[in-house]
């Protein structure tokens, strides 16, 4: 039987992210995370979350919310290999997503699902709601019966989208008169990037935007590329929208995390231009297919995204 153990950052990191890649295309619609989300989570979420966005150096703050995410890993091992994995996106408690649980499944070890769901009842659970909670795909038959004999319930009004863009022909890119087009391996300006991130989300507060060692943590990522790091540069000088790009060279899949554009530029198709870019740099490289999982679908529609199947969350009262 599959045994429960902590997580070891080293060589664990690597390792889950390869179990992710081998178990991405074993179902019959992919339910575990890609390898994007796994590298953004560690690199760039925890650390961003866990300082406010002004401090230098190395904000203590980052440090205890990438240790928090850690801590509370629960992987399973059967003969060496790993064969399932249960964790956090939003280490803080701060945050309205903190007791959000994911379970990163084999194919052979479903009957796991009940165990992986009690351990995140007692360890990923928020200590404020003494709530978690879980998103399930429609057809995802295993989970729902999982969630439903451990007393979850579908909440009707909380669902998203699975969603996906076939790469075949691309269109032309066509940049507004003054735009130009850039990779970060041309110019690396952390002060930029992360003023465009908290814009491009509606931060207007510098202290709301990531901090510049969250930033470069991101670029550790084992699987973060210069060259895919994509931002449109306005006619002054600064970043008017941007996007990071990854590539699952296993699937054959490509992945977006994230895509902005600031406020004062908007409507001008900058999102478009940007991931036209993307998706020309990964058709180079063999994807064929690149996922989105979301809860809002209008502008990914508009870029030419349809929805593939729709997501409820499962909750449940714990405590």
């Amino acid at each position: 039987m599959p045994e429960l153990r902590k997580y070891k950052p080293d060589p664990d990191f690597i390792r889950i992210r390869d179990f992710l890649v081998d178990t991405y295309a074993a179902f019959d619609a992919p339910v575990n995370w890609g390898l994007e989300r796994w590298n953004y989570a560690r690199y760039f979420v925890a650390p961003m979350l866990g300082s406010d966005g002004t401090e230098t150096g190395t904000p203590q703050g980052s440090l205890d919310a990438i240790q928090y995410w850690e801590e509370h890993l629960g992987v399973w091992e059967l003969a060496g290999r790993i064969v399932g994995v249960a964790n956090i996106e939003h280490p803080v408690e701060w945050h309205p997503g903190l007791g959000e649980i994911f379970l990163q499944r084999h194919p052979e070890h479903v009957g796991l699902l009940d165990e992986m769901l009690a351990y995140s009842e007692e360890h990923l659970v928020d200590p404020k709601k003494n709530q978690v909670y879980i998103v399930v795909y429609e057809g995802d038959a295993p989970l729902v019966d999982a969630c439903r004999h451990r007393g979850f319930v579908k909440n009707e009004e909380r669902f998203g989208y699975h969603m996906e863009y076939t790469i075949r022909d691309l269109p032309a890119l066509h940049l507004p008169d003054g735009y130009t087009l850039h990779t970060v391996a041309e110019e690396c300006d952390v002060e930029q990037r992360r003023e465009l991130f908290g814009r491009s989300f509606n931060h207007e507060e510098p202290k709301d935007w990531p901090s510049a060692f969250a930033y470069r943590e991101l670029q550790r990522a084992p699987d973060y590329h210069l060259e895919h790091d994509i931002f449109v540069k306005a006619p002054d000088g600064t970043y008017a929208a941007g996007g990071i790009f990854w590539y699952d060279e296993a699937n054959r899949v490509g992945h977006l995390e994230p895509l902005g554009t600031h406020p004062e530029h908007r409507k001008r198709g900058l999102a478009r231009v940007v991931l036209t870019e993307g998706l020309r740099k990964l058709k180079e490289q063999g994807a064929t297919r690149m996922p989105m999982i979301t809860p809002y679908d209008s502008l990914y529609e508009s870029l030419g995204f349809r929805k593939m199947r729709t997501y409820y969350a499962w909750e449940k009262a714990v405590g």
